[in-house]
């Protein structure tokens, strides 16, 4: 992505260790020191978490998936990494590489708020941006606990996405999602369950899901959350400024970010198998299929999962 002309958010608050430098967010959260990374199990959890956005489906799935109850206590991390300390010049291109995707989080997140906010406007209506925390480590939130391990998602107690961007490497070591427009695809797909939140979708759809219990399920209300949220991201891919930014390859990336976060490749990634009766997010055809929807229809109407048939 070509980024030079896009506007970076100002709707930043920055939790890094040795963080503050991004946005008009400032401090705002303790300080965690980056935990290890390692170990191809975790790295499984965090992917079958990483589209954990929206309402109380935070706590509640991860609850299913047993990695933790939504408050303070985790029932797993990353090991250690063992590798030797950084040299000095392996530390300044850490920092150089942790700068330039801290900046492109703000581009994309700048887009995504111009494109809703035009987007609302014509329709009568004001947006109000999500704020994004940038952690390492872990940080809290109304939520419970957000770390390393539970991928980025949205909490709609405060209104605000948490990413640790270490998720970023995790991403694409552990499933070959690589390249910026596929982390740019995670940022929209988050800002999306923020849009499903401030619309009223997502407090109607959780609220379908205590009462009837479809948390999980390859037809579950929980999937159609999902699915709805990469077809907002599509439709945001084709219509923003970040069209006129994308390059040859662009779109491949975040579909195969998309595949590779589908429900049926991450089962049997882990073990073996896939078990649609435990699916929360859809198939990797679904997901991907979804956001080509949005991004081919350009109409939000477009994106009504939970009418369809057939997801």
């Amino acid at each position: 992505m070509r980024l030079d002309d896009i506007r970076r958010s100002s709707n930043i608050e920055d939790r890094r260790s040795g963080g503050g430098g991004l946005g008009g967010g400032g401090g705002g959260g303790p300080r965690m020191p980056l935990r290890g990374r390692g170990g191809i199990a975790m790295i499984v959890v965090v992917l079958l978490l990483v589209f954990f956005g929206g309402g109380d489906t935070v706590g509640t799935l991860m609850s299913i998936l047993g990695v933790g109850s939504g408050t303070s206590s985790q029932s797993g991390g990353f090991q250690a990494d063992a590798s030797p300390p950084k040299g000095i010049d392996q530390q300044a291109n850490t920092s150089r590489s942790e700068a330039e995707t801290a900046d492109r989080v703000a581009a994309v997140l700048g887009s995504t708020e111009d494109f809703w906010t035009a987007h609302f406007a014509r329709n009568g209506a004001t947006y109000t941006p999500a704020t994004l925390v940038l952690f390492d480590g872990q940080t809290s939130s109304p939520c419970g606990t957000a770390s390393s391990s539970t991928g980025p998602f949205y909490c709609p107690g405060d209104k605000k996405i948490y990413l640790d961007m270490s998720f970023f490497e995790e991403m694409d070591r552990g499933l070959g999602a690589k390249g910026d427009f596929a982390q740019a695809y995670v940022i929209a797909h988050e800002v999306a369950h923020h849009l499903q939140d401030v619309t009223g979708i997502l407090p109607k759809a959780n609220r379908a899901m205590r009462q009837q219990g479809q948390n999980k399920g390859a037809d579950s209300i929980a999937v159609r959350i999902e699915l709805q949220a990469d077809c907002y991201a599509g439709l945001w891919a084709a219509q923003s400024n970040i069209a006129q930014a994308l390059e040859p390859g662009d779109m491949e990336e975040a579909l195969g970010a998309a595949s590779a976060v589908g429900d049926d490749r991450l089962q049997k990634r882990a073990q073996g198998f896939a078990v649609p009766d435990s699916f929360t997010h859809g198939t990797s055809a679904q997901r991907m299929a979804w956001f080509k929807k949005g991004f081919e229809s350009g109409d939000m109407r477009g994106c009504d999962t939970f009418s369809a048939r057939d997801l």
